[in-house]
């Protein structure tokens, strides 16, 4: 282990407030064009972020470089490690102060791995064998109390297996491999020293059934829940998200509709009780007034009247586009759900595929990471899907739409926002809120900008409005941001994080123009109390 050498740039100063957005601080490390960006992870200990790095070209030898940054943005520089010859970073995890990567030796499901250690208290590594696993494409890593659960596909068959890193013990969980069944969601449950499985799987009578299982850590079952009847005949869950347990409480929120049309119809919250029995509570088109607060006032008349007739006429008003849920703040008295409307279009034309279908698209752990998918863990098959990986799938944003509903079910205020039929290939969630007080702010990258919405008490205030990346020193200019590798996150409270890889024209000490490659954290809160609407001319 050494002090990496490049030179690092530590930049903490105040910036200028830009609108409702003020840059905070900014963090550097200089580099050298097409350096892989890093990724980033909240611990106990505050942000880590790591890469792997080619020491030497046309090599397998590679170096594993890692730093720790408080809430400022500080950091004592970047610790290496090495990692063995021609093994890639696969996957990652957190569990406390350790940061765990998984490596392996080529890209194939039966290659060799091993799990690396990293104690971020001492910035000592410690080395694992992941030896004996059932050859897979991996999906998802994740690690608890020292146990590592892989999840993976095999003959297009979901596997999950958890191996003990200390004992080399090995357990495959039962009732997840099988013919139409995908494992939608896996979380970590640290309290009951478990981890939790929502599977959807084709039922005896070929309908749809929902599975929410908790196994122990030796893969041991000791809870099932079984969702085989919903809503009415044809309806179905689309997708959803699992919350984590209050007092063997539960809640899934999530959206559902006609899946065999692709029709989507809703919002539905599914509470389950300590004993597995479960009630749902539905909600329409009729129950968000604001839904369509995002077009123009006569288009939203024209769709607002049209949800009245189907209802005059018996029929449930439906949501023309993918309605996917994307995240849920909870607080003491009431859930704020976050959903997108999405357009779906295929390479091969306009139909909805299995793979880009919410409900099979797996729900990555978000605990820790500031990412949507992790690094080298996003196939684009979800898990179980049959749907051929050459099939291109665009992704036209439409609108998104906010709900505060209280535990009693009451719609407390709903609306939405418009993405300006904003459109990209990527399949993950890209879209960041913060919920703080009465105050949500809806905040995403588009191309080199930040772009934000903002809602007080459901009052929307302003919508898609555009900032620039602003640089704290006033002598430099930013010649190119690498499009790829920016990302926003959200961090906590108000604030939120901007990574990625630029290249920053500045004046040496002679006077002379340079170009440096920077890989950069810049930190920035938004304030809805500093807008000011432009007032309308005469």
């Amino acid at each position: 282990m050494k002090k990496y050498w490049l030179l690092l740039f530590l930049l903490v100063t105040q910036f200028q407030a830009i609108g409702q957005i003020k840059f905070l601080s900014r963090f550097e490390i200089k580099g050298e064009a097409f350096d892989p960006t890093f990724e980033t992870m909240r611990t106990d200990l505050g942000l880590v972020s790591f890469r792997t790095m080619i020491t030497k070209n046309f090599s397998g030898e590679r170096i594993f470089q890692f730093f720790l940054s408080d809430n400022d943005l500080n950091s004592k520089g970047i610790v290496e490690l090495d990692v063995r010859t021609n093994f890639d970073m696969m996957g990652y995890d957190t569990d406390g102060d350790r940061l765990y990567v998984l490596f392996a030796k080529g890209s194939t499901g039966n290659s060799t791995k091993y799990v690396l250690e990293v104690d971020l208290n001492t910035n000592q590594g410690l080395e694992y064998s992941a030896d004996n696993l059932l050859p897979s494409d991996l999906v998802e890593f994740l690690v608890q109390d020292k146990k590592a659960v892989f999840l993976g596909t095999s003959e297009n068959r979901p596997v999950l297996q958890i191996l003990d890193l200390v004992d080399k013990s090995l357990h495959t969980v039962q009732g997840i491999y099988g013919n139409n069944t995908q494992v939608l969601q896996v979380r970590k449950m640290p309290e009951l020293e478990s981890i939790e499985v929502v599977v959807n799987r084709k039922g005896q009578f070929r309908n749809r059934e929902l599975l929410i299982l908790t196994f122990d850590l030796l893969g041991n079952l000791y809870r099932e829940v079984k969702v085989d009847q919903f809503g009415e005949p044809g309806q179905e869950i689309l997708g959803g998200l699992l919350l984590a347990d209050q007092n063997y409480q539960q809640v899934m929120i999530g959206s559902y509709g006609l899946n065999a049309r692709g029709n989507y119809q809703g919002m539905f919250i599914m509470d389950i009780n300590e004993f597995g029995e479960y009630k749902f509570k539905l909600y329409g088109l009729e129950d968000f007034p604001n839904f369509f607060n995002y077009l123009k006032e006569k288009q939203k008349e024209k769709k607002d009247q049209q949800v009245l007739k189907d209802l005059e006429k018996g029929k449930i008003p439906p949501i023309r586009n993918t309605y996917t849920i994307r995240e849920v703040k909870e607080t003491e008295d009431a859930f704020l759900v976050y959903f997108d409307q999405v357009n779906i279009v295929t390479s091969r034309g306009g139909a909805r595929t299995g793979s880009a279908s919410p409900f099979s698209e797996f729900r990555y752990n978000q605990a820790n990471r500031m990412a949507s998918t992790p690094l080298n863990l996003t196939n684009p098959n979800p898990v179980g899907d049959l749907t051929p990986v050459y099939i291109q799938t665009e992704y036209q944003y439409v609108s998104s739409h906010f709900v505060k509903v209280a535990k009693d079910g009451q719609i407390l205020w709903d609306n939405s926002a418009t993405y300006g039929d904003f459109a990209t290939f990527f399949s993950g969630p890209f879209g960041e809120i913060a919920y703080v007080g009465d105050d949500l702010y809806h905040v995403y990258a588009e191309n080199d900008q930040i772009v934000a919405s903002f809602f007080r008490n459901g009052e929307k205030k302003f919508e898609r409005l555009f900032f620039a990346i602003e640089l704290p020193n006033e002598e430099e200019r930013i010649q190119r941001t690498d499009l790829e590798t920016l990302r926003l996150f959200h961090w906590y409270d108000q604030y939120f994080l901007l990574s990625g890889m630029q290249s920053i024209r500045f004046q040496n000490e002679d006077g002379m123009e340079e170009v440096k490659e920077v890989f950069f954290l810049s930190k920035f809160v938004i304030d809805g109390d500093l807008y000011q609407p432009e007032e309308e001319g005469d």
